[in-house]
């Protein structure tokens, strides 16, 4: 997690602008909204055009011209760029007049072993800061609120905690919380009069597991975020549940190409105004409402470091629904996982979105599925207290729904999962070789 310093966002009137907007946009038509991505796009594309290096080549070696892209409907004349692809090209992708804009270095994690290294001009920083704040006011946040960030791997904390009164946030890691020192975390908690919880779904779960197992109960939040990881299903109503107030998702990424955000009806917004975002199936065509299809994500804004058509290797459902909430953001159905995250069944066949059977199984205060050999999985259960064969039965049953016959599923009661080391949890660990 990136420090928050003041200067890496202060832009008074781009902030000031981005929030008087984005309150506004969320409410437009859906042509208007269509109408204002494209000409943020076309801003992109002309700037790729004339700075960036790895765009002009391209386009050059493919003989487009910029008169060849009219809407969005020839955006596959661009091809999807994964994350290898961008790590091999990264010196190219950079403009020309890449210190104009300020750039910060940023990494994020790399299944190559090497992290992949981007950067956020200044104006993107104000664009992500400004959409966020809008996701968080949905749930009655106001700018200034004290709120607690809290994250599933060891980081250099100060006594094991940081408060940063630039953005009065606290920032905790679970590797440190437990039985003996939550007091020490409420007593935190209750000093900074936290209301507000972001987060890791698996530290956030933690924390609240360990906040009730002692009995601890004004500490409360009104709101929980879910980032940087799937939200599983049992976890988000436990935590509805102690808490009494919503849990709710908030899909980004570090390339700061895309961001879904849940909203008090359960409905998953994509900011048409932050990233444009493509659902394309295996063979490349677009999902239709109900399929599911890869996540390939466009920013709108970054022009120190553009990245179009790339490829998240996230997973989602498409809808053609309209939320209840009245916001006129389009949708996806939900959320799948990562390419990483998918099983193979005994015919061959990949199967996601295991987090459904969770839904409605009991007892569960921690699961992880480990699949080292394709047709069969082993789930992985960490109890709550007095965990019945009544509940074991009712989880194969679930299990066994979804996947009929096709997978062999071994369900193991253990004290601590098999993959929870200090990082991102994975509800899904595939051992599988691609």
């Amino acid at each position: 997690m990136k420090e928050f310093r003041i200067e890496d966002f202060f832009s008074p009137f781009s902030l000031l602008y981005w929030r008087q907007f984005l309150w506004k946009s969320q409410y437009y038509p859906a042509e208007k909204l269509q109408q204002l991505q494209w000409q943020y796009f076309s801003r992109i594309l002309d700037h790729c055009f004339a700075n960036v290096p790895f765009y002009r080549n391209f386009f050059k070696e493919q003989g487009l011209t910029r008169q060849d892209f009219q809407s969005f409907a020839d955006l596959h004349k661009i091809p999807v760029f994964s994350k290898e692809l961008v790590l091999e090209h990264a010196k190219e992708l950079k403009a020309d007049n890449f210190k104009k804009y300020r750039p910060i270095t940023v990494y994020t994690s790399g299944t190559t072993g090497t992290p992949l290294e981007i950067y956020w001009d200044t104006f993107i920083n104000s664009v992500e800061l400004v959409h966020q704040w809008r996701h968080f006011s949905w749930f009655g946040y106001r700018l200034g609120d004290g709120f607690m960030d809290i994250r599933n791997f060891k980081m250099h904390l100060p006594n094991k905690y940081r408060w940063n009164w630039q953005c009065r946030g606290l920032e905790f890691s679970s590797q440190y919380i437990d039985g003996i020192n939550i007091h020490e975390y409420a007593d935190l908690l209750r000093k900074y009069k936290i209301r507000f919880w972001r987060g890791h779904s698996s530290a956030l779960n933690h924390l609240c597991h360990v906040l009730n197992d002692a009995g601890i109960t004004d500490v409360k939040p009104r709101f929980i975020v879910s980032v940087a990881e799937s939200l599983v299903e049992n976890q988000r109503q436990f935590m509805e549940s102690w808490s009494g107030g919503p849990v709710c998702d908030n899909y980004g990424l570090i390339e700061h190409t895309a961001l879904i955000i849940q909203c008090p009806h359960g409905g998953y917004h994509i900011a048409s105004e932050y990233g444009h975002v493509e659902l394309l199936k295996d063979d490349g065509s677009p999902a239709k409402p109900g399929e599911e299809g890869r996540i390939i994500s466009t920013g709108l804004h970054n022009r120190a470091f553009p990245l179009i058509r790339y490829d998240t290797k996230d997973y989602a459902i498409a809808t053609d629904r309209v939320c209840a909430c009245g916001r006129t953001l389009p949708l996806i159905e939900r959320l799948i996982g990562r390419v990483d995250d998918r099983l193979i069944n005994k015919h061959g066949k990949y199967i996601g979105g295991l987090q459904k059977a969770t839904t409605f199984a009991k007892g569960i205060r921690l699961s992880q599925i480990v699949q080292s050999v394709p047709g069969i999985i082993d789930f992985y259960v960490v109890p709550v207290k007095n965990f019945t064969d009544d509940m074991r039965q009712l989880l194969l049953d679930l299990l066994t729904e979804e996947l009929a016959d096709t997978m062999q599923i071994n369900i193991h009661v253990v004290d601590k999962v098999p993959y929870d080391g200090s990082g991102k949890f994975k509800f899904v660990v595939s051992l599988l070789n691609n």
